[in-house]
């Protein structure tokens, strides 16, 4: 038997079959597959009911940040009874891609959006219902902006939003942040806020399970 103090092991082969674990609670039979995009980049898709053919709207889902395809597993039966239905790990999750993404906001948001709509293309759907999630939601409305003839339904679950960027008078107008509080913001900038679960070792899945509870 393992000790629980042995390093946390990480791995493409042990997330999948860490997926493939939290998937098997599907009773609906479904594809796990790769779809392959620009840049030799892959978005790993789960597909349910896809035989329905253009009989009926497909869902698709995109989950928040911090999460995946696996976010779903308890909403998959109910939801792909009457319709084809589609979930995918962003580019940066799960066992999608890892590309080097921009630092730069606007130009990250169109890279995602770009990969969704890549993505649609390589799959073959026309035009569907698209469901985001948190910072799926956000995304999924960026797409809908992008692309308004793609989605024919937006149904956005806590997503997230960013008001507008505030003038010099509105800056002027607000209460000053303390500087220890500024400092800190601006050292944690170069780090994933995920990266702690990577380098906690030991207690790698017990906090990663932690945090699953929280999301």
């Amino acid at each position: 038997m393992r000790s629980w103090w042995t390093w946390c092991p990480t791995s493409q082969g042990a997330l999948q079959n860490a997926e493939a674990r939290i998937l098997s609670f599907i009773k609906t039979k479904f594809e796990d597959t790769t779809v392959q995009i620009s840049n030799n980049n892959k978005i790993n898709t789960v597909c349910i009911n896809t035989e329905m053919g253009k009989r009926h709207i497909p869902l698709v889902m995109m989950h928040g940040f911090g999460s995946g395809i696996a976010l779903w597993v308890r909403n998959l039966d109910s939801l792909s009874k009457s319709r084809p239905l589609y979930c995918f790990d962003l580019l940066g999750f799960g066992r999608s891609s890892r590309p080097r993404l921009s630092n730069k906001a606007e130009i990250v948001e169109a890279q995602f959006v770009e990969s969704v709509e890549e993505w649609r293309k390589a799959v073959g759907l026309n035009s569907f219902i698209l469901l985001g999630h948190s910072l799926g939601g956000y995304l999924a409305a960026a797409y809908a902006l992008r692309y308004p003839s793609r989605v024919k339904q937006l149904i956005l679950a806590d997503p997230w939003g960013f008001p507008q960027r505030p003038t010099t008078s509105d800056l002027s107008r607000r209460p000053r942040v303390p500087v220890w509080i500024r400092a800190i913001v601006f050292l944690m900038q170069p780090f994933n806020p995920l990266a702690i679960l990577r380098a906690a070792g030991p207690w790698g899945m017990p906090a990663h399970a932690f945090v699953s509870v929280l999301v």
